[in-house]
């Protein structure tokens, strides 16, 4: 059975009226993908066309764990953790936010980093070296990076998800159904009109909220397959957070960066080694694995670039899973 993602009969349709974009321009039933995703972009491959983008506002809850400081010598990096910075008997409750788009067309959707997506669009564009190369130089310093690159319904019907655990990087497959039970709340965000809807997957449970009228089945992350696409999403205990804020026409293709040294791994031994390893940490690499590494600074902490590849997001916060299991 093939699978389109709905959008497809949303376009298919001659409609006299448009869906407005909040904050927007009109984003017309007719939209079509501009000419110039039609060329091939060196350094990539092209998964497929996306027709419009959604932004997203990605907020986490966690903690203050105390200083965070690194001591490098040839190969080998040590990572301590001090005393807490907030006094004792207070709130260390803080929230990282992150800054995440959507890409989405008819037939596939990408989810991942705004900077990330950046890179993508100027190299999509034919931007100047020095230019990408600026925009390569803004993910090496950011403090809050979303690694996980996700192409819904790519292959047909499953996500490949593209990810970080240090010092390599790793693509895997999964199914991208999930059960969904409806609610009769309402409300409206980014200006739509969305209605509640539940789901279990990775350990959390999840209540979203979707537009019936952007008749698209996917959403941030790997939440998807409603009859709407999916503008906000949050785990049960209020720590993970997705909220859109914008949607627009797109301006760059659907692609992947070619990359010939991802290990093809499992979901779940993908999520059971990074939730032992705390994330990126580097504390569980072994030594002989670094051949290079090159410390950044920025206002959270700094981060450290391994092996010319991998970047890793020095913090005092306490990282938090979204996939527990």
């Amino acid at each position: 059975m093939v699978r389109k993602l709905l959008v497809t009969a949303f376009f298919a349709l001659s409609l006299s009226a448009s869906f407005t974009v909040y904050a927007q321009n009109p984003v017309g039933a007719s939209a079509k993908p501009i000419q110039r995703e039609k060329a091939k972009v060196a350094g990539y491959d092209r998964i497929g066309d996306a027709l419009y983008e959604v932004i997203y506002e990605y907020r986490v809850r966690t903690t203050v764990s105390g200083k965070m400081s690194t001591r490098s010598e040839g190969s080998t990096i040590t990572v301590r953790s001090g005393q807490p910075e907030i006094p004792e008997g207070q709130d260390n409750t803080v929230s990282d936010t992150y800054s995440t788009i959507l890409q989405f067309g008819t037939e596939r959707a990408r989810f991942l980093d705004y900077l990330a997506y950046k890179v993508d669009s100027l190299a999509c564009a034919g931007a100047p070296e020095d230019t990408i190369a600026k925009a390569y130089n803004d993910i090496d310093r950011s403090a809050f990076y979303f690694d996980p690159v996700i192409f819904q319904n790519w292959p047909e019907g499953s996500m490949t998800v593209d990810d970080v655990l240090v010092p390599g990087t790793f693509t895997y497959s999964e199914n991208m159904t999930h059960e969904w039970t409806f609610g009769d709340d309402q409300k409206e965000v980014c200006g739509y009109p969305c209605q509640e809807a539940k789901t279990s997957y990775g350990g959390r449970e999840w209540t979203v909220w979707f537009a019936p009228s952007i008749p698209s089945n996917v959403g941030p992350w790997k939440l998807g397959g409603l009859p709407g696409l999916i503008l906000e999403a949050q785990d049960a205990e209020g720590i993970h957070h997705f909220t859109a804020t914008a949607l627009r026409k797109a301006a760059c293709p659907i692609v992947r960066v070619q990359d010939a040294g991802r290990d093809k791994t499992q979901r779940d031994r993908f999520i059971q080694r990074k939730k032992a390893s705390g994330g990126n940490s580097l504390n569980n690499i072994p030594t002989e694995s670094i051949t290079s590494i090159a410390v950044f600074k920025n206002d959270n902490g700094g981060t450290i670039k391994v092996n010319g590849r991998v970047t890793v997001r020095m913090t005092n916060h306490t990282w938090i899973p979204l996939e527990l299991e």
